[in-house]
């Protein structure tokens, strides 16, 4: 049961830290365009920026996201060492999540057409890095979520009860 608060609680961390994260992003963007027009977008560009962050979050982050977390837990299981060492678990948990982007990117990020290897490479960068840095900054401030909570704890050969 702990293993399924640990890993609930681990999601909704990270869900809001990645969702959050993205906003400040899009917030400093549009800044940056205001900045250079010398005006706000008017309504409808309004709704369509909403638009196009919203498609970004439902298609592109939360799904890298939970692939990433979902591949985690299994791999945590089956190769416990990547999960005991804090410096195993901040190398590969990104690269878990950057193989996942070409799934993500292609059958589900719609609104995105990649136009050409650099901006493939950017969009994975901040689509997999972000979802990758958002499951990995509440590894790193709660004890509760540290390296090795999601290994399999045995005993003389018998798996803990809270497993």
């Amino acid at each position: 049961m702990r293993f399924l608060a640990r890993a609930l609680i681990w999601l909704g961390a990270s869900a809001g830290l990645l969702l959050a994260g993205f906003a400040v992003f899009a917030a400093l963007e549009l800044v940056a365009s205001v900045a250079s027009r010398g005006e706000l977008p008017g309504p409808v560009q309004r709704d369509a920026l909403g638009l196009v962050y919203s498609a970004i979050a439902t298609q592109a982050l939360l799904p890298e996201l939970l692939l990433a977390f979902a591949s985690w837990l299994a791999l945590a299981r089956l190769v416990p060492a990547l999960e005991l060492s804090g410096r195993a678990l901040a190398i590969a948990l990104p690269l878990v999540a950057a193989l996942w982007f070409p799934v993500v990117g292609r059958y589900w990020f719609h609104v995105w057409s990649p136009g050409g290897p650099r901006d493939y490479a950017m969009t994975m960068l901040l689509v997999a890095g972000g979802a990758a840095l958002a499951l990995l900054v509440p590894r790193a401030l709660s004890a509760a979520l540290g390296p090795g909570c999601f290994a399999p704890r045995r005993d003389h050969g018998i798996v803990d009860s809270d497993e």
